[in-house]
């Protein structure tokens, strides 16, 4: 796993912490969640859903995506010679 595998795994922990409390706010009809609250939480999930995404889309093209004990691996588990510099 690369970094950013982990930074975006990080990112889904935190929306799926956040989630629940705001959906009982949402539902608990003593307590007002502003709209504002509610957007911010929407574009929260536009953002990962876009990371996602664009994700799913480097490993379905081929793009390199890891490197293993220094040797760069392709999506397609095709690894690349080293560059020599």
């Amino acid at each position: 796993m690369n970094r950013d595998d982990r930074e975006l795994l990080a990112e889904l922990r935190r929306l799926n912490s956040d989630v629940v409390p705001l959906a009982m706010k949402i539902m608990d009809e003593s307590v007002t969640v502003t709209a504002q609250e509610q957007y911010a939480f929407a574009e929260r999930l536009m953002a990962m859903g876009r990371r996602l995404e664009q994700r799913g889309q480097r490993t379905a093209s081929g793009v390199i995506i890891d490197v293993v004990e220094g040797v760069v691996v392709e999506a397609t588990g095709n690894s690349l010679p080293p560059q020599e510099q």
